[in-house]
Formats: C-alpha cells, structure tokens, sequence
C-alpha cells in the first residue's frame, strides 16, 4: 500500500514539473512576442513621423517653387545653410527629440533629423524623361532631396543627406519646373 502511495505521489509530481515546464515555456515565447510587438510599433511610430515631415517638406518646397528663402520662414526651429550666393542651393534641418518634438537650441537630447537639401538645374536634364517623346523644356527646375536620419546612438548630427543609404531611415526626391529665366 505504501509503494502504491509513493507511485502516485510520483506521478502527481512529474505531471506538475511538466506543468511548471510548459507554463514556463509559454510564458517565455509570450514575453518575446510583446518584445517583438513593442519593437514593431515603436519603429511603425517612427515611419508614420518620418513620412509626415517629409510630406510636410515636400508641399512646403512645392509650394514655394524650390526657394529656399520662402521655405525656412515655415520651418522656425530649422537650421537653414545656404551653399550658394544666389541663394539657390542649400540645406534646412529638422532636429527631434524622442517623441518627434522639433529642437530649437540644445542638441544633446537630438533623436532624429530630417534634411531637405535643395538645388537648382537646368529643367531638360532634371525631366529627361520628357526628352523621348520629342519635347524639350527650356529653363530651370528645383530638385529637393529630403532624408530622415535616425541619431540615436550615434555621435552629434548630419550636416549634409549622406550617400550611405545605410544611415536613411526614410527618403523622398521631389522636383518642381521653376520656369524660363527672365
């Protein structure tokens, strides 16, 4: 009687390490899942912020024909670097803090960044496209490329839109006809 005793005793106690062991195991897989979702959201938050700057640069450059000028006025907190005399090239960065507030002074709590860089051509190479179907555009057009760079980690800001592709988090080209020169 005794043995048959110690026998369910040591069953009941092998069917609980398997309990514990599949609790465990399902709480390990569900910690990573919400590890994983946390991850996803937190990068999804970032894409969403990144494409509405960019957008918000883009209809800012459209609407101003490509002028620097009339573009920074828009964007207060930006850092405009002009690197032509004409004004017709140049730069204006965005600085973010974590939660995508735009920086105005300190740059040690600086998150992200966004550049539009803007530069000027002549329009039949900027739309050389239209070329092949016979038609020619004469007089200049503004190219905007605009870049979202993510800074955590990383040391200090980006001054110009890099080559490495590797450091763009999001990245848009907008271009406008500016006319004939008068």
């Amino acid at each position: 009687m005794n043995n048959e005793k110690s026998s369910k005793l040591s069953l009941f106690l092998m069917e609980l390490i398997i309990a514990i062991f599949f609790f465990s195991l399902s709480a390990a897989v569900c910690v990573r899942l919400f590890a994983s979702a946390h991850t996803l959201s937190e990068r999804t938050e970032n894409l969403e912020n990144s494409v509405m700057w960019v957008q918000n640069l883009s209809e800012a450059f459209v609407s101003a024909g490509g002028d620097l000028g009339r573009i920074a006025p828009l964007f207060p907190k930006g850092y405009v670097s002009e690197t032509s005399e004409d004004g017709t090239s140049g730069s204006i960065i965005l600085i973010f803090d974590q939660d995508w507030e735009l920086m105005d002074s300190a740059l040690s709590g600086a998150s992200y960044e966004v550049i539009l860089h803007v530069d000027t051509g002549d329009a039949s190479e900027v739309y050389s496209d239209v070329n092949t179907y016979g038609t020619a555009l004469a007089g200049r057009a503004a190219i905007g490329d605009i870049a979202v760079y993510d800074l955590r980690g990383k040391d200090g800001v980006i001054t110009g839109i890099s080559g490495n592709q590797d450091d763009v988090f999001y990245s848009l080209r907008v271009d406008t006809y500016i006319g004939e020169e008068e």
